[in-house]
């Protein structure tokens, strides 16, 4: 009896028409596309009840009819991505290693761009939410524009995986920038304890607006691995933050240079490969390229070639493969579309690159 009971009262609960909904929904989980028939003739209904249940799931924009007009499919998950700049060769790979796998792994992604602006950045978050996007990935250095985004998603309910820049509560992808950053240190300090004999005259750090943990930590790993073989006294540390517009890394770089004739080693730490490329442009307007070697993160194509160059005073990078962000990022984004756990931190890998390396992981 009280089995009988409990089934009487589980059934006067359940409503027959969502639950002949959510087993329409089922199907496109066990198939890529579904004609009409098909569903009559797996689920046993009625031609008019399948056809209006199709018709709800595609108005409420779970599932599209097919181009041939005859099937629907289940309509890919949308994923926003709040990226910085196509202009940024670093940022443009890792877009494009992204946009590159994102149909196959089965969701749309749509993108905005902030360009540093924190408007735009609060904006392109509030259209994406707004255009139902699953997951946001975001790419910003504005700690403060983060807590902003933050805020928007977890009224949203939506799930966000942070690129480089931590955003509060999301899922932290990318480089171990103090590891990274002591990986460059430590080769150029061994540079500099051979071919140098332990002597550097002083040391340059290139960094980027702000002070967000990501630059914190880079820069700080970068200094401590160079003094792990070198002495570096602080007096001898210049900390210079380029600007995008003004005071770019070539101008601070050549203002320098210029006020500082007498110095013969000089070790330039870059946050990244733009700060990188400035500097070099700097250091070889100024005659000074036997004078400077130039550390930079990140390793796009035009840093790699620059190494390349016999003679460059661009010594080395320490390569976070951009190219390759989007095989690692698209499986993350599948498995919390999936519903499983957000790790906290999922770092990638990184390599140091030199004129005597550059063959071991690009060819």
């Amino acid at each position: 009896m009280g089995n009988l009971s409990a089934m009487s009262k589980v059934d006067r609960y359940y409503i027959e028409a969502g639950g002949r909904l959510l087993d329409v929904l089922e199907l496109f989980s066990r198939y890529e596309r579904l004609r009409l028939s098909d569903v009559v003739a797996d689920l046993d209904l009625a031609k008019s009840t399948a056809f209006r249940c199709l018709y709800t799931l595609e108005k409420k924009g779970y599932i599209e009819r097919a181009r041939d007009g005859q099937t629907w499919r289940r309509r890919p998950r949308r994923v926003g991505l709040l990226s910085v700049s196509e202009k940024i060769p670093f940022v443009a790979e890792v877009e494009k290693g992204i946009q590159s796998l994102a149909e196959a792994a089965g969701f749309t992604l749509l993108v905005r761009r902030h360009y540093f602006n924190p408007s735009l950045a609060v904006e392109g978050t509030t259209q994406l939410l707004a255009e139902g996007a699953s997951l946001l990935v975001v790419y910003n250095p504005d700690e403060h524009v983060s807590h902003v985004i933050a805020d928007r998603c977890a009224c949203a309910r939506t799930p966000v995986i942070a690129i480089t820049f931590p955003v509060p509560g999301a899922c932290l992808f990318g480089i171990n920038n103090y590891r990274a950053g002591l990986t460059g240190g430590e080769a150029l300090g061994q540079y500099v304890l051979t071919s140098w004999n332990r002597s550097l005259d002083h040391v340059v750090l290139l960094d980027i607006p702000g002070s967000s943990p990501a630059q914190s930590a880079r820069m700080t790993g970068m200094l401590e691995g160079l003094r792990q073989f070198v002495a570096v006294p602080d007096e001898a540390v210049s900390h210079f933050h380029a600007g995008r517009e003004s005071l770019r890394a070539d101008e601070l770089m050549k203002n320098f240079l210029r006020s500082n004739p007498q110095m013969r080693r000089i070790a330039v730490l870059c946050y990244n490969d733009v700060n990188a490329m400035g500097a070099l442009r700097a250091t070889e307007e100024c005659g000074r390229t036997a004078d400077v070697r130039i550390l930079s993160q990140g390793g796009v194509a035009e840093v790699r070639a620059a190494i390349a160059r016999r003679g460059s005073a661009l010594w080395g990078a320490v390569a976070h493969f951009p190219e390759r962000f989007g095989a690692r990022l698209v499986p993350l984004i599948q498995n919390i579309l999936r519903g499983e756990p957000m790790p906290q931190t999922v770092y990638t890998e990184h390599a140091l690159l030199t004129r005597a390396s550059l063959r071991l992981y690009y060819r």
